[in-house]
């Protein structure tokens, strides 16, 4: 199994795949590699990608915290944060100024994010809604929210100065039951270092890496036999415990440090490199 991230990995700058690295999929694939994105997208902002590469596997998505069967789109892993965690995370983001991004199980909630607060959104959230098919709803307040079982992620989007004291915040009052991250935000014109970042809330065990554990053990596969391809903090734990863990070129050093082996930019087919080393590798 190979495991690829997307933005700063397979996609490019602008959020495409070029044609090097879409033949290189289909050269996996015709090896007999599963190959299974896994993003910190939804499905819904991701289901553009998944029917360029036309994908009909599994895709791990929300950082971890859901897995769809890519053909129809149906949850086969769901894991949600306890609605006293995620009131509790709103209430710190509400405390330090930001909105608060619930990303929701869409399949279950019908809507992709609840979006708490009164403040204007950030220009890197209404580009992404701009451009992705999501649906959202505002509320001034969580107490104005009442479906928390279908969250699965907390989050805000802020310059990365300014996440550090409430990512703190957080880790001291939820830190035995959650993993807070902030880090820099990809957009289609940006790339790894952009002062916006994204600081993101799961369950303590929510990661890529846990997914993939999961997903193994339905294929019958030794998770020692699966390669994680990634550059952002969010791939760390499956670059990190992979069989093989590449990291890209433009990877954040975090990710670097701890892969086995590199592979290129990724707005130079970097990919495609990963794809080449998996399959010498594989004879």
């Amino acid at each position: 199994m190979l495991v690829t991230d997307l933005d700063g990995t397979l996609l490019c700058r602008k959020s495409k795949v070029s044609a090097r690295n879409l033949e290189a999929i289909r050269r996996l694939q015709d090896a007999g590699v599963e190959v299974v994105p896994a993003t910190g997208r939804s499905l819904p902002e991701c289901s553009g990608v998944l029917d360029t590469i036309n994908h009909e596997g599994h895709a791990i998505t929300a950082g971890g915290s859901l897995v769809h069967d890519a053909r129809d789109g149906s949850v086969v892993i769901r894991r949600t944060l306890p609605p006293e965690v995620v009131r509790g995370v709103a209430r710190i983001l509400a405390e330090h100024g930001h909105l608060a991004h619930l990303l929701q199980d869409h399949t279950a909630a019908g809507i992709d994010y609840v979006m708490v607060g009164d403040q204007p959104f950030d220009p890197a959230t209404e580009w992404w809604f701009a451009h992705l098919p999501v649906k959202y709803r505002r509320i001034a307040s969580i107490s104005e929210h009442h479906a928390d079982e279908h969250t699965v992620r907390v989050g805000t989007i802020a310059l990365g100065y300014v996440l550090g004291p409430v990512a703190a915040a957080v880790e001291r009052e939820f830190g035995d039951r959650v993993a807070a991250q902030h880090w820099s935000a990809l957009t289609a014109e940006q790339a790894i270092g952009s002062e916006t970042h994204l600081l993101e809330t799961f369950g303590r065990d929510v990661n890529k890496w846990t997914a993939i554990e999961a997903l193994c053990e339905q294929y019958g596969i030794d998770p020692a036999e699966t390669v994680a391809v990634g550059d952002g903090l969010n791939d760390l734990e499956m670059v990190r415990h992979a069989g093989l863990g590449i990291a890209m070129e433009n990877a954040d050093p975090r990710i670097a440090a701890v892969a086995g082996a590199r592979a290129g930019h990724h707005d130079r087919d970097g990919f495609a490199d990963a794809a080449d080393l998996v399959l010498r590798l594989n004879g």
